[in-house]
C-alpha cells in the first residue's frame, strides 16, 4: 500500500458540484455498432445511454429525464467527468469536447487536467492491502452563471482495454440549471 496521501486533484473540489456522467458502453456498441471513426464528425446518440450521478441523493442536485437539470446557486462551480458501466474495464469513456449553446446560463467549459497522481490500485493477491500507480485525471469545469437553459453538446470516444478507439460519439443535451 502506498504511503503517501492521495491528494485531490483540485483544490476547488470540495467547493464545486461533482457531476458524473456513466455511459452505458455495451448498450451504446449494441444500438450503434458501426460508429464514426473520426473525432470530428462523431455518431449522435440517442438518450438513454448515459445516467447522471450528483452529489449526495439528499440534496437532488441533479436528474436526468431525457434533460439534465442542475441545481446550484449562481456562480457554483460544476465537475464534469465521465466513467463506464463495465464488469472488467472491456471500455473505457473519455470525453474530449463540451460545448455549450447559451453562455449566459453556464460559462463556457474548460478542460481541467491533473497529471501524475497516485491512484490506488487493487492487489490480486491481497485484495486488502492496495497498491498504487502513477495515473492522469481530467474533468470538465464550468460555472453556474444565472437559472436557464442551454443546449449542451458533449463529445466522448470508447476505448476498448488497449487503448484502441472503438468510435466517437455525441451526446445533445438541454441542461436546466435551477437555483
Amino acid at each position: 500500500m502506498t504511503s503517501e496521501p492521495i491528494k485531490s486533484p483540485s483544490s476547488s473540489v470540495a467547493a464545486a458540484n461533482n457531476v458524473l456522467l456513466i455511459v452505458d458502453a455495451e448498450s451504446l456498441l449494441e444500438k450503434y455498432p458501426t460508429p464514426s471513426m473520426e473525432a470530428e464528425k462523431p455518431t449522435t446518440i440517442s438518450d438513454g445511454f448515459i445516467f447522471v450521478a450528483s452529489g449526495p441523493p439528499s440534496e437532488k442536485n441533479a436528474k436526468n429525464d431525457s434533460k439534465l437539470t442542475l441545481t446550484a446557486s449562481n456562480g457554483k462551480t460544476f465537475h464534469i467527468r465521465g466513467r463506464t458501466v463495465s464488469l472488467i474495464a472491456e471500455h473505457s469513456v473519455v470525453f474530449y469536447d463540451m460545448a455549450v449553446g447559451d453562455t449566459k446560463v453556464l460559462s463556457p467549459p474548460k478542460l481541467q487536467v491533473s497529471s501524475g497522481l497516485t491512484v490506488p490500485a487493487p492487489n490480486p493477491e491481497n485484495p486488502t492491502q492496495p497498491g498504487s500507480h502513477q495515473a492522469d485525471d481530467h474533468y470538465w469545469e464550468c460555472t453556474h452563471l444565472t437559472p436557464g437553459v442551454a443546449a449542451c453538446e458533449l463529445s466522448f470516444l470508447l476505448v476498448n482495454q488497449n487503448c484502441e478507439v472503438m468510435g466517437y460519439f455525441r451526446w445533445e443535451v438541454e441542461v436546466k440549471l435551477s437555483a
